[in-house]
């Protein structure tokens, strides 16, 4: 059985929390339904906590090392599901660009530079996918991340 350290309260290093109130980031059970609900779970016995989640390029970067791992290569079997576990480090991607875009306040642009770099890490990784005769995955997500960030 493995002991959890449970604290009263957050204690990051800068004494700012940012508090990102979707649960789907971690629950990759809860991130394709089609109404997302925010409010803690109605059931007697729910509990919400807040598990603390760092985001940084090298962190964001390991997570899809992990799920390429995890999957080896995109084939018709496992591209949804090697898909939607990109996604969720997408959402993470999205999440970090803002606050360095919202920290540093750009002239130009709708993305941070930090963002739109490791976008560009993140792309050359899924295309080093192995590709065993898939449809939509990496390809489209690659497309997407172009069409948005580079």
């Amino acid at each position: 059985m493995r002991h959890h350290r449970l604290d009263p309260y957050p204690i990051p290093k800068d004494k700012e929390p940012l508090y990102v109130n979707e649960p789907w980031l971690i629950d990759r059970s809860l991130y394709y339904q089609e109404e997302a609900n925010l409010e803690p779970d109605k059931a007697a016995d729910n509990i919400r906590i807040y598990v603390p989640l760092d985001l940084n390029a090298d962190a964001i970067l390991r997570k899809l090392r992990a799920v390429i791992n995890r999957y080896g290569i995109a084939n018709e079997n496992n591209e949804m599901s090697f898909g939607a576990d990109v996604d969720m480090i997408i959402s993470q991607i999205e999440i970090y660009d803002r606050v360095w875009y919202l920290r540093n306040n750009p002239v130009e642009g709708n993305h941070s530079k930090e963002g739109i770099e490791l976008v560009k890490k993140f792309v050359e990784i899924l295309e080093r996918i192995p590709d065993a005769c898939a449809e939509c995955f990496p390809f489209d997500t690659i497309e997407r991340l172009r069409a948005e960030y580079l």
